[in-house]
């Protein structure tokens, strides 16, 4: 009754259809599930130009194979650095730390990562904190149908 789902850390130095590849081959996603999530944090020597065409591919091949509009996670300052408005129709999960009401981007975030630091018990290790801005009938839209 928990909601999951799987994320790809992305390298824009390695081939954008070998990545997209080897998630769509690993990761069955079900009814229910979180779309697919593009984790981009880092730009590996490539261009921000270069590494948004690449990452558009990515998010193109992906969003055919899951009939789903992938999330994009990234931390606020990469994302308005290199993404910008150019990725918008795309869901936004951000990390960005130290902020007290929200964070800093300049659009609209579907799910905000405030702390890495969290305790929970049963769970020995510290986990990232998350929010998602909305309620449960916007959250389960978002799930795949």
């Amino acid at each position: 009754g928990i909601a999951r789902g799987a994320y790809h850390f992305y390298r824009p130095n390695l081939d954008w259809k070998i990545q997209a590849r080897n998630f769509i081959e690993q990761v069955e996603l079900e009814k229910g599930d979180l779309p697919p999530v593009l984790d981009i944090e880092q730009l590996y020597g490539v261009s921000p130009q270069l590494m948004r065409q690449r990452i558009t591919d990515w998010l193109r091949v992906t969003e055919a194979a899951y009939h789903v509009k992938p999330i994009i996670y990234s931390n606020a300052d990469f994302y308005n650095r290199n993404l910008g408005d150019a990725f918008n129709k795309y869901p936004l999960w951000v990390a960005h730390y130290f902020e007290n009401n929200q964070p800093r981007v300049s659009r609209n975030w579907t799910f905000w990562q405030h702390n890495s630091g969290g305790k929970v018990n049963g769970i020995t290790n510290l986990v990232d904190f998350n929010v998602f801005n909305g309620d449960t009938t916007a959250f389960n839209k978002l799930l795949i149908k």
